[in-house]
């Protein structure tokens, strides 16, 4: 069977607000497995017609998460320079993976990897040897820092074991690592262990600083704790992006307020280093351009014109990654600010 992948900067998203070249590490995978029981497979062309099967999204997959093999990085061209921009990244070359395909958590209505659950996609969770042997491949290509973009990285026994064989095999001398993580106490998930591991970067979505909001979109968190979460990560020597969204219904002026405040503070405090804001909408779908949640966006942004974050940015710097790191993210910060500001004279 002849199978085609067309690829757009929209895969492995959870949202729909922007794109961003990502490399699909899902897709990738399921491309190898089908390469590999042989099929032939062209990675990132242009439909003509002539082929079997074309692939377009991460739904079309139908083998279990957990019997696919880690990607070919060299057939799925994962050095590609349009996903060597990815803002969250430090060094380069760098790539995405997938411990699990979908959330452990899975309940946030927002959230692509819910909508995935309810149509009847089954959660697969790889082997910790299996991972550690892609990090072995991706450190014999000549990585440098890798992503793990499950929905939210495993944790307890298999985060632990992980963890450990990173630490006793020297892996976690060789390449860094980050991960989607709730906010959650770190009784429940061992930062100084992941930082030892070879763990820097940690994406946590806070989402909203009102309880009943976490409580309506089932984020499954206590408001009255993140500050706390968050800088226990952060003194563990993680660091930390933050998430939010604007946008709810039944938010008032005050509610979204509130969170802006909420992150405003913790990026004052330098106990996160980084932080984004997107407009609330269903999963694959984009946000009504009515929203009020468009006025909110920019403002979380404001935090950076304060003294006390940027005397967190300077002292925080170790490496010449720290530098370019820091001048990527303004331009990506003036670039969403002129972007919020078209969209406001429409």
């Amino acid at each position: 069977m002849k199978i085609l992948f067309v690829l757009s900067p929209w895969l492995q998203q959870r949202q729909f607000e922007k794109p961003a070249w990502i490399f699909p590490a899902h897709l990738a995978m399921y491309a190898t497995y089908l390469r590999n029981t042989g099929h032939s497979v062209i990675w990132d062309g242009i439909d003509n017609g002539s082929y079997d099967k074309v692939i377009t999204d991460d739904i079309q997959i139908d083998v279990p998460f957990e019997k696919l093999p880690f990607p070919d990085r060299i057939f799925t061209n994962g050095k590609d320079p349009r996903t060597q921009i990815y803002g969250n990244f430090k060094l380069k070359p760098n790539t995405h993976m997938m411990a699990s395909n979908l959330c452990w958590w899975g309940r946030c209505t927002f959230c692509v990897d819910t909508l995935k659950l309810q149509q009847g996609e089954k959660r697969g969770l790889r082997e910790v040897g299996h991972v550690l042997a892609e990090i072995d491949d991706l450190i014999g290509l000549g990585y440098r820092e890798c992503f793990d973009d499950s929905g939210t990285f495993p944790i307890g026994e298999w985060l632990e074991r992980f963890c450990r064989e990173m630490i006793r095999s020297s892996r976690n001398k060789k390449i860094v690592l980050g991960c989607n993580m709730k906010p959650i106490e770190e009784k429940v998930v061992p930062f100084k262990l992941m930082k030892e591991a070879g763990f820097r970067f940690m994406l946590v979505g806070v989402e909203s600083a009102n309880q009943r909001t976490i409580d309506r979109i089932r984020k499954g968190q206590e408001s009255s704790k993140v500050v706390e979460n968050i800088k226990a990560m952060n003194d563990a020597g993680l660091e930390v992006h933050l998430t939010s969204m604007f946008g709810y219904p039944w938010e008032t002026h005050d509610d979204a307020m509130r969170t802006v405040h909420l992150v405003h503070h913790l990026l004052k405090k330098g106990y996160v280093k980084t932080a984004q804001a997107s407009v609330f909408s269903p999963p694959r779908t984009k946000p009504d351009p009515n929203s009020t949640g468009h006025k909110y966006v920019p403002m979380i942004y404001d935090a950076y014109r304060s003294p006390q974050f940027w005397w967190h940015k300077l002292t925080d710097i170790r490496k010449w990654e720290d530098i370019t790191y820091i001048l990527r993210g303004a331009r990506l910060v003036f670039d969403e600010k002129i972007m919020r500001r078209k969209h406001a004279g429409c």
